[in-house]
């Protein structure tokens, strides 16, 4: 597996090639629970609706979960996992163009 070496500085490992499809998986994860909710915000009482929304959160949460364990923290409370301070590592903002 091809890796990438980032360039923040720090002594962080290279990034997976696969963080590419597991941040796909994540941003399609979240626009979908995010539409279900603008959905639901003016149809209420469609309960069909509210339970797609709840598996649409689940499947956002694992998406996030299984990036972070397999790439690198996207949120302050990821960081340190692992018993190092890993939140220097990843794409930097200006890497994700």
């Amino acid at each position: 597996m091809e890796s990438r070496k980032i360039s923040s500085g720090c002594n962080c490992p290279p990034i997976p090639q696969n963080c590419s499809s597991l941040m796909d998986s994540l941003c399609e994860a979240h626009f979908f629970a995010h539409d279900l909710k603008l959905y639901l915000d003016t149809h209420p009482d469609d309960e069909t609706a509210l339970e797609m929304f709840r598996e649409a959160c689940k499947q956002y949460c694992a998406c996030f979960d299984a990036f972070e364990r397999c790439c690198y923290p996207l949120r302050e409370c990821g960081a340190g996992q692992n018993g190092e301070w890993d939140w220097l590592c990843g794409a930097w903002p200006s890497e994700r163009i």
